[in-house]
Formats: structure tokens, C-alpha cells, sequence
């Protein structure tokens, strides 16, 4: 049983919800010790609506979050970070909310990626070529090297709509499960999807992910696995709701690790 989870969103991200309270009584209720909130961050000059909140909603985030830290201190650990993505532009905003002890973490969620002219140019999402997936793995191997990150969210989430495993697909896992392995950086079997039920995709109906070959790959490499339950709302961290991705961790016999040092 999952008894520490780092990836928590709240309402701001726009696609959440739930009060902030909320999650921690429920997790409190579902034994999790170790309780980390990383919405999606909330970045200066930059809006993606119903993706991530504006950056005026980030005084709220810590001020409620640290209030909580204090109320529940005998109860439960409370953590503080973003899920945020490989842009290079804001590496250094992301090292001065570190530095500054701001946040105490934050985890690579390779979603999307941002051209010279700090626009989204593409959602990794909506992968429908080889250099589409070559891309994603590119951002991500890259962003891994940054050192800012503790561990990366669902590292096979190219393959949401990605219609069948191929080389390109091959080459990206092993490039991240083998940079994953150099740096000691915990790869995340994610149930976010899970949750959501298998469908339909090309020949294959299966879950979004996690993707069964992308985690064989891990385990030749004996990547760390830490688990993430992505909560998007509380009913997201009642265990029955998670009930496949713990038989999914037993079958594949994942190299899972219970805590991440933060």
C-alpha cells in the first residue's frame, strides 16, 4: 500500500478540485504518511488556462499549503512543490524558488514544450509521429540532467496516443531509463490513467499508461520506481480507485522504492 505520494494537484491548475484540506484529510484517512502537493506550476509572464493556474495564484498555494504543513505536523508530513516542465527559459525561476526554500521539490512532467517565442508549441499529449516521440524524450533526458528535478511523472506519457511501440519508442525508453539510471533519479508509474479505464488505441485497447514495454525497459535497467497517484481530486487517493495499478505493480514486478528523500 502506497503510504507516501508526491504528486497532489489543487484547484488552481483549473482541472482540479477539492480544498487543499481536503486531500489531507483524505489521505490522512487512507494511511499516506508523507503527503507532497506538486500542482502544476505557476509560472511569471505565462498562461495556460484550465492547465495550470496564473502566477498571481501562487502566494494562495504556499500560504495555504505551509498553514496546512502546521496544522496537521503530528499527523501527517506535508510537502511543497510544483510538477513543471522542461522549459529552459524558466530554469533559473525554477532554481530561485528551490534556493529560496519556496518549494522543497519539484517533478518532471513532461508535457508539452515552448518555442523562441515562449509559446507552446507542441502537446506531447497528441504524439502521432516518430519525431514526435523522439522529441518527447529529447525534453525529457534533458530536463533529467538539469538536476532540478527529484523524479519524473509518468516518463511514458508519450504513449497516450501513440498508436503502436516501435524503434523510436524503444530508443526514448532506453535513453531515459539509462539517464534515469546514471542519476539515480526515480522514474514514476503514474495512476492517473488508470484511473480513467483502458480504451482504444490503434490495435490496442489498454491504458493510456503506464505502458507495459516502456517498464520492462526500466526493469533491465533497475530503474527506481516511486508511485504517483496524480490526484486530481480526494476520491483520487481512496485505495480502491487504485486498485489496478497495484496488481499492475505486482505482475510486472517493479523495483519500487517507498519514499522519496526530499
Amino acid at each position: 500500500m502506497l503510504r507516501h505520494n508526491y504528486h497532489t494537484h489543487t484547484y488552481r491548475c483549473g482541472h482540479a478540485e477539492g480544498s487543499d484540506e481536503d486531500y489531507v484529510v483524505e489521505a490522512i484517512a487512507q494511511g499516506i504518511v508523507e503527503l507532497g502537493f506538486s500542482d502544476h506550476i505557476m509560472l511569471p509572464n505565462f498562461s495556460q488556462k484550465s492547465i495550470r493556474g496564473d502566477y498571481e495564484l501562487e502566494e494562495g498555494y504556499l500560504k495555504s499549503l505551509n498553514s496546512l504543513k502546521k496544522k496537521y505536523e503530528n499527523r501527517i508530513k506535508i510537502k511543497i512543490g510544483y510538477e513543471a516542465e522542461a522549459f529552459e527559459k524558466y530554469y533559473p525561476h525554477y532554481r530561485e524558488l528551490l534556493d529560496s526554500k519556496k518549494v522543497e521539490y519539484l517533478i518532471l512532467g513532461n508535457h508539452c514544450y515552448l518555442n523562441e517565442n515562449n509559446q507552446v508549441k507542441f502537446f506531447f499529449s497528441h504524439i502521432t509521429s516518430k519525431q514526435d516521440v523522439i522529441d518527447y524524450g529529447r525534453y525529457c533526458v534533458k530536463g533529467m540532467k538539469t538536476g532540478l528535478f527529484k523524479y519524473v511523472a509518468h516518463p511514458d506519457y508519450f504513449m497516450g496516443s501513440y498508436l503502436k511501440w516501435d524503434s523510436a519508442c524503444e530508443k526514448v525508453a532506453k535513453n531515459i531509463c539509462k539517464t534515469a539510471r546514471k542519476m539515480n533519479m526515480p522514474l514514476e508509474f503514474n495512476f492517473g490513467a488508470l484511473r480513467r479505464g483502458k480504451r482504444q488505441i490503434g490495435e490496442e485497447y489498454r491504458y493510456a499508461y503506464p505502458y507495459k514495454r516502456f517498464w520492462d525497459i526500466a526493469k533491465k535497467y533497475k530503474v527506481k520506481v516511486v508511485l504517483g497517484l496524480d490526484a486530481h481530486s480526494p476520491r483520487d487517493i481512496s485505495t480502491d480507485k487504485n486498485d489496478a495499478g497495484y496488481r499492475l505493480i505486482k505482475e510486472w514486478d517493479l523495483n519500487v522504492i517507498d519514499e522519496v528523500e526530499i
